[in-house]
């Protein structure tokens, strides 16, 4: 170790092309490993997926289109993104989940660059190197941060676009002696705000503007700030990126976009509860805990150190000190917001991922000149921390080893279970985090000199998680779970006749679209399917559904024709007249 950290020393961007490696790899492990080796999950990726499809297929790269209907919930960003990756690398699973993993290996990046430009020109290269590197990783290994970095939905396109955008107000606000660095933060703002516009709407310049305005304000400088902002080059950046497509879209479809993309996906969306997402004002504090496991055991330390109660902190506050400061109006601004909405859903608030990542990095590893971290090592929250984190993985450990006898037994997927207790899969879990959870109690016991290095265990038992876990995880779920779906709506476009309908029974299945080709009705009972064929004059309809379903729909043996089957799911063609009869039946 003292020899790689000599080595390192010796020149500074040696060490920051070899740090830079590194998080590259660790990127590759944590979004791109097996990314393709899973299908379509339903249901949202299914139908953000389904959408960019459309668009290259009909050339029509303005009006989004889903199942037959215009589609207007979301902007076009993400469907741009990843349409173009499935001009360049084919309509597949991992041409559509690229896009993503892109993002969110940008904002790892991103954080990284940030925390290299900041460092201190005196110190040595390994500290500052180290520092940004431990940032980097700590989002690139953040359960939340992975699991939608590996997801073809609009999430991660807002998360890592407000990420950068505020990695980019920092880098100008804390590097104002070099106007170079300040000007490209300047323009990463402006940038990256057009772009989180686009991925979600007003939203992606509303949060990144709630978290500077209130941290200059602050701060005291907020006026100052704002005399010094070349206002007008950022003003033509963000319309530059934002206004072509808004305008294209308005013009194309006219008051049908504006009633439903700000009336219904913004405004409605925030003040009512749609689509059955409800949830209580503390409904995101255990997701933090959760997307962000281990680290987030530790923002009690780095919050309570920062003494944020105080007015005068902010404002007597060193530069260095007050990015801590940042980043924690940056984690608790956002989730504010979001558990102020009525629809709540956990990747609402991925976008504070990354500011929490800052903080609790700039715990380990403070930038100089700030508060003393022998203060904050001698803080029982550390210790305690500490203590809590190596209990929760050995608890996981165990969990991990028992899970096969824990999961329910569901009727359409039978042998999902045995599946999982047969691969493996609990020990490869288990031996990571045990080992982890070993390691953390070790360093504990020789505290307090060994409590920075606590992110050491976390960092390598959850990469070999990764490592370990997703090759195997990966081709079990698709097997077991996804392939007879896929199967199935592929034999519904083979088999279906001309205008035939396509009818999906129960849970909401949209892979079906994306993997039929064809439009589809999704149906709760024979009754619901009665209502939206009235007027339809079709003789027969293709029904998909798992055994369980097909029979609370009301089809009995002799009622249908079976054209497929996979697994526990069946697709049959039903004629109208049994269709009729099913609908009068109590």
């Amino acid at each position: 170790m003292n020899r790689l950290i000599r080595w390192l020393d010796q020149d500074l961007p040696r060490a920051a092309l070899a740090a830079a490696a590194a998080l590259l790899a660790l990127c590759g492990l944590a979004f791109f490993l097996q990314l393709g080796g899973l299908g379509l999950m339903d249901k949202t990726e299914g139908l953000f997926v389904e959408v960019p499809r459309q668009m290259l297929l009909s050339g029509d790269w303005v009006t989004p289109r889903w199942n037959g209907a215009t589609f207007f919930d979301y902007p076009v960003w993400g469907y741009w993104m990843v349409g173009l990756s499935f001009r360049l690398f084919g309509i597949t699973e991992w041409a559509a989940r690229l896009p993503a993993a892109l993002a969110a290996s940008a904002t790892v990046l991103g954080l990284f660059a940030l925390l290299l430009a900041l460092g201190a020109s005196g110190e040595r290269p390994s500290q500052r190197v180290g520092r940004a590197t431990l940032a980097g990783l700590i989002l690139a290994l953040s359960p939340g941060w992975v699991g939608w970095g590996r997801s073809s939905v609009t999430d991660m396109f807002l998360a890592s676009a407000i990420a950068l955008a505020l990695l980019g107000f920092s880098l100008a606000y804390w590097r104002r002696d070099v106007l170079a660095l300040r000007r490209l933060g300047h323009g990463a703002l402006a940038l990256f705000c057009g772009v989180a516009v686009l991925a979600k709407g007003p939203v992606g310049v509303l949060l990144p503007g709630l978290v500077i305005i209130v941290f200059l304000l602050l701060r005291g400088q907020l006026w100052s700030e704002v005399r010094q902002t070349p206002w007008l080059p950022l003003l033509a950046v963000f319309l530059g990126v934002t206004l072509p497509w808004y305008g294209l879209a308005t013009a194309a479809n006219g008051f049908t976009f504006i009633s439903r993309f700000i009336g219904f996906s913004n405004l409605e969306r925030f003040t009512s509860v749609i689509y059955s997402h409800p949830g209580p004002p503390w409904f995101y504090l255990p997701w933090v805990l959760l997307l962000l496991l281990p680290w987030s055991l530790y923002l009690p330390v780095a919050i309570t150190r920062l003494r944020f109660w105080r007015l005068r902190q902010w404002r007597m506050a060193s530069d260095s000190e007050a990015l801590s400061l940042f980043a924690l109006l940056w984690l608790v601004l956002i989730v504010a917001f979001f558990s102020s909405a009525a629809t709540k859903l956990p990747g609402y608030i991925l976008p504070a991922l990354p500011g929490a990542a800052l903080l609790v990095g700039l715990l380990f590893a403070p930038l100089p000149r700030s508060q003393s971290q022998g203060d904050v090592l001698e803080a029982p929250f550390w210790r305690g921390s500490g203590w809590f984190n190596a209990l929760l993985l050995g608890l996981m450990a165990v969990a991990a080893v028992l899970a096969p006898g824990w999961i329910e037994q569901d009727p359409s997927y039978p042998g999902f279970a045995s599946a999982v207790g047969a691969s493996g899969l609990p020990w490869l879990l288990a031996l990571p985090l045990a080992f982890a959870a070993i390691a953390l109690v070790l360093l504990l016991l020789r505290a307090p000199a060994t409590l920075p290095w606590l992110w050491v265990p976390n960092a390598l038992g959850f990469a070999a998680v990764l490592a370990l876990v997703v090759p195997v995880l990966a081709p079990l779920i698709d097997r077991e779970r996804l392939v007879p779906i896929r199967v199935l709506a592929r034999a519904a476009s083979a088999s279906g006749q001309p205008g035939e309908p396509l009818l999906v029974a129960g849970y909401k299945r949209y892979s079906v679209v994306f993997y039929s080709g064809r439009p589809v009705l999704f149906v709760h009972d024979s009754r619901d399917a009665q209502q939206q064929l009235q007027a339809d004059p079709s003789a027969t309809v293709l029904l998909l559904g798992s055994d369980a379903e097909l029979l609370e729909f009301g089809v009995r043996p002799g009622d249908a024709a079976l054209l497929a089957r996979s697994g526990a799911h069946r697709l049959v063609r039903l004629p109208r007249t049994t269709l009729d009869q099913l609908e009068a039946q109590p």
